[in-house]
C-alpha cells in the first residue's frame, strides 16, 4: 500500500485520505439528505441541495473515472496515417492495473498505425512499475512513449530509468530524445517539459522524406519546437482541468500556456492536446471521461 520507491509523503498522505475517504463522505451526504427529508418538510430545499450533490459527488468518484471512451478526432493535415494518442493513466494511488487492461483490450479493438503514449504512466506506485504496467505487453499496435513529470520526481519519485525498462521489457519503445520509424511516419520524442528543458539537436537527424510526429507530456513544449520540425506535436498533462466545472477548471491546468484540449494551432506546430485517463490530486472526473484519442491526420 505505501509507495515504494521513496517514502511517503504529505500529498500522498492526502491523495490516500480522499481515496479511501470518498465512500464515508458520499454516504453522510446520503444521510443528511435523507434525515432533512423526513424530519424537517419545512426546510426540504436543504436535502434537495444535500441529494443533488451527493449524486454529483458519486458520478465524479465512483463512475466517470471508470467510464472509458474513445473519441475520433479528423485533423485535416493531408497525411494518410491514424494513430490512438493516450495520455495521464497515473497507475498508482488512484489507478490500477485493471483499469490499464480495460484500456489496452479497447487499444486492441482499433485500427490505428500506432499507439502513443504521451507521459505520466505513474503517479505515487505503490508496486514495482515494471508489474503496474505489465498489461502495455498485450497491446497488438506500436508503441511509442515518453515520460510526464510524475514520471521525472516533478512531483513524485523519480522513475525515469525504472520506467525505461519497464517500457522497454513489455514491447514499447521509449523515443524520448531519440527517434523511431514508424513505417508510414517518423516519431520523436522529448522528456517532460518541466524536468528538463530537452536539447533540439536530435531534429536535423531526422529523415526528411516522411511525416513527423512529435511525442511531448506538457504542451509547453510545443512553443520551443522549430517552425516546420514536425508536422504534429501530440502531448497530454492538462488532464483538461479534470474537474471541469466551467469558470473553475482552467485554474487546473499548470501550463503556462492556454492549453486545455483538442487541436491548436498557434504553436510552431499544429499541436494536439488529449483529457487523459486518470487522475491526480482529486481522485475525481466530471463532465470529463477518460478518453483513448484517434487521431485521422488526412
Amino acid at each position: 500500500m505505501f509507495p515504494i520507491y521513496g517514502p511517503a509523503s504529505p500529498a500522498w498522505f492526502l491523495a490516500l485520505v480522499l481515496y479511501w475517504g470518498s465512500a464515508p463522505f458520499a454516504l453522510a451526504l446520503c444521510w443528511l439528505a435523507w434525515r432533512h427529508w423526513r424530519r424537517r418538510p419545512q426546510r426540504r430545499w436543504r436535502a434537495l441541495v444535500a441529494g443533488v450533490l451527493a449524486l454529483l459527488f458519486v458520478e465524479a468518484r465512483f463512475i466517470e473515472p471508470q467510464l472509458l471512451t474513445v473519441k475520433e478526432t479528423r485533423l485535416g493535415l493531408g497525411v494518410p496515417v491514424r494513430v490512438a494518442l493516450i495520455a495521464d493513466y497515473h497507475v498508482g494511488v488512484f489507478k490500477s492495473s485493471a483499469f490499464l487492461e480495460r484500456v489496452v483490450d479497447r487499444l486492441n479493438e482499433l485500427d490505428v498505425d500506432a499507439v502513443l503514449i504521451a507521459g505520466d504512466h505513474t503517479y505515487e506506485p505503490d508496486r514495482p512499475v515494471e508489474e503496474l504496467l505489465a498489461p502495455l505487453a498485450r497491446l497488438k499496435h506500436p508503441v511509442y512513449s515518453v515520460p510526464g513529470n510524475h514520471d521525472e520526481g516533478m512531483p513524485g519519485p523519480p522513475l525515469y530509468r525504472q520506467l525505461d525498462a519497464a517500457l522497454r521489457k513489455h514491447g514499447v519503445r521509449p523515443v524520448q530524445r531519440s527517434w523511431a520509424d514508424a513505417g508510414k511516419f517518423v516519431v520523436f520524442g522529448l522528456r517532460d517539459w518541466s524536468a528538463t528543458h530537452d536539447s533540439k539537436r536530435l531534429l536535423p537527424q531526422l529523415p526528411p522524406d516522411k511525416p513527423r510526429l512529435a511525442l511531448l507530456h506538457n504542451p509547453d513544449a510545443a512553443m520551443e519546437l522549430p517552425p516546420g520540425s514536425a508536422t504534429l506535436a501530440l502531448a497530454g498533462h492538462t488532464h483538461c482541468g479534470q474537474v471541469r466545472i466551467p469558470g473553475l477548471y482552467q485554474h487546473m491546468i499548470s501550463t503556462l500556456e492556454p492549453f486545455d484540449g483538442g487541436l491548436y494551432r498557434f504553436p510552431p506546430v499544429p499541436t494536439f492536446v488529449t483529457c487523459g485517463l486518470g487522475e491526480v490530486k482529486l481522485p475525481l472526473r466530471f463532465l470529463n471521461p477518460p478518453v483513448i484519442d484517434v487521431l485521422d491526420l488526412r
